[in-house]
């Protein structure tokens, strides 16, 4: 919801190119060094290469948002940077746990191809369609708010509209692959449709509803999949300390510090924002290690690296 669709026209192809290189070099970085520790290229090496590829959009944000650059083009384009990272790693993402089993074209080659045509035209859905039909077609059409109500009616109505936004979404990526995407691109959908003068209202919204869930949910799933599927007994060795903080330093930070030369005076901050992690990359370790794809020592690794 934070992405500025007109700020992006101007950051966006170098931001694109940060993007690119910032999933690109973990990928390519964290594998051969996998592979430098013994483990095979596929699954293992793929596997931890994908797991360092994101970036944590919502740090970035918060950062930015605490400093109040977010609107500045340096801030913007670490924001599409960010996303179109997240974007990559989601196609990389789907095409790793496509090749747990036996190479299926269909899985593997096109659901991807379709997923990023749909997220391709739901992007332009969020910049033509979705402000048009709900500002001047839905929300004007609602019942009158009461005077005593605590919640306005327009407000109801925006947030029914997106939690079946993101249903829908949701739903149909599932079948291309994960629900991921879809989830991704609902929240940009509605980047376009705060008033002038509301800046935020659209974000406000949202969270009102769903902060304290989020809250919860947020130390379930660090509790429940990450921290429970942890070998304690590997992750405290010498061996997965030394071999994590290795990969920490050079795939994990290098490679995103170093991924935007290009980008003048800006380019260590941008560096940098593109270093944290958040869930993503742990939940693709977790399901890695899941699926086999790697062991519990290669997964302590990567913990102590993210």
């Amino acid at each position: 919801m934070h992405f500025d669709f007109e700020k992006a026209r101007v950051v966006g192809p170098k931001a694109c190119v940060v993007a690119v290189c910032g999933t690109i070099l973990p990928l390519v970085s964290g594998a051969l060094l996998t592979m430098a520790y013994g483990y095979p290229f596929l699954p293992d090496a793929v596997a931890v290469g994908t797991a360092l590829a994101p970036t944590s959009v919502g740090i970035a944000l918060r950062l930015l948002g605490e400093v109040g650059v977010l609107q500045y083009d340096f801030g913007q384009a670490i924001i599409t940077a960010a996303f179109v990272d997240d974007i990559l790693s989601l196609v990389l993402f789907n095409i790793l746990f496509s090749l747990s089993g036996d190479f299926d074209a269909m899985n593997t080659v096109v659901k991807p191809i379709i997923g990023v045509v749909f997220m391709g035209v739901a992007m332009v859905m969020a910049v033509k369609f979705w402000p048009l039909a709900i500002n001047r077609y839905i929300l004007p059409r609602l019942p009158k708010t009461s005077d005593d109500a605590k919640v306005s009616r327009e407000d109801e109505g925006l947030f029914l509209i997106m939690m079946s936004l993101l249903i829908a979404y949701g739903t149909i990526t599932h079948f291309l692959g994960t629900h991921l995407w879809g989830c991704f691109i609902a929240g940009m959908s509605f980047a376009c449709l705060d008033a002038p003068g509301r800046k935020g209202h659209t974000h406000h919204v949202w969270v009102r509803q769903t902060k304290r869930m989020t809250s919860w949910m947020i130390r379930i799933f660090f509790a429940c999949t990450v921290a429970f599927s942890i070998p304690v007994q590997e992750l405290l060795s010498f061996e997965a300390f030394w071999k994590g903080s290795i990969m920490g330093i050079i795939p994990c930070i290098a490679t995103k510090v170093f991924c935007a030369p290009f980008m003048g005076s800006a380019r260590w901050v941008i560096g940098w924002a593109m270093v944290g992690r958040a869930e993503f990359a742990y939940l693709i370790a977790q399901m890695a290690v899941a699926a086999n794809m790697i062991d519990a020592l290669t997964f302590s690794i990567t913990i102590w690296a993210l």
